[in-house]
């Protein structure tokens, strides 16, 4: 039994090298939303695994443009309550923006809300493309995006610009959320 991605469809195939579950979806555009057109799952032992297994390779495929939108924002301005390359950034709009343009989801400004909407994980999943959030859930401290190899991106408020940091043994982020 294998998995089989193409632009826009992800498919099971069975023993037989046929499909028995798929997956249609609109992959986002700028900020226009991800879609689901179609799913199709062939009851069975195994249904919610291969299920799993497909929206993980969806939700790769969408973070595979991660580091094009990095280049985007890279080095931009803070800027209270920005959330656009022209305008710069805050750091609720420097995850906005990059969750909209990758998963093209109406993701929240607000970094009290994002680290509400995203399903908690141990550091040591991580993954490119999820959230570090520090302090508490009342007030966050620092946030970013993990862009793998202990770098996130986050808006530096002593620089004033959007930038690359390393996790630091030091200040190691309190809480890593993601959408998968």
């Amino acid at each position: 039994m294998a998995y089989k991605m193409e632009p826009g469809r992800v498919v099971h195939l069975n023993d037989l090298d046929e499909v028995d579950s798929e997956i249609v979806f609109k992959a986002p555009q700028g900020e226009q939303a991800f879609e689901i057109i179609s799913a199709y799952f062939t009851p069975g032992t195994q249904t919610q695994r291969i299920q799993n297994k497909m929206m993980q390779m969806v939700m790769d495929s969408m973070r595979a443009n991660l580091w094009d939108v990095v280049h985007r924002v890279l080095g931009k301005p803070y800027q209270l309550r920005g959330n656009r390359p022209d305008a710069g950034f805050d750091l609720g709009g420097l995850i906005q923006y990059i969750y909209n343009n990758i998963y093209g989801v109406s993701f929240p400004n607000d970094v009290k809300k994002q680290l509400a909407s995203v399903q908690h994980l141990p550091l040591n999943e991580a993954m490119p493309g999820d959230l570090l959030f520090w302090g508490n859930p009342n007030l966050i401290s620092n946030a970013g995006v993990y862009l793998g190899g202990g770098r996130y991106l986050t808006v530096d408020l002593i620089g004033g610009i959007v930038e690359i940091q390393t996790v630091s043994k030091t200040w190691m982020p309190d809480f890593v959320g993601s959408l998968r």
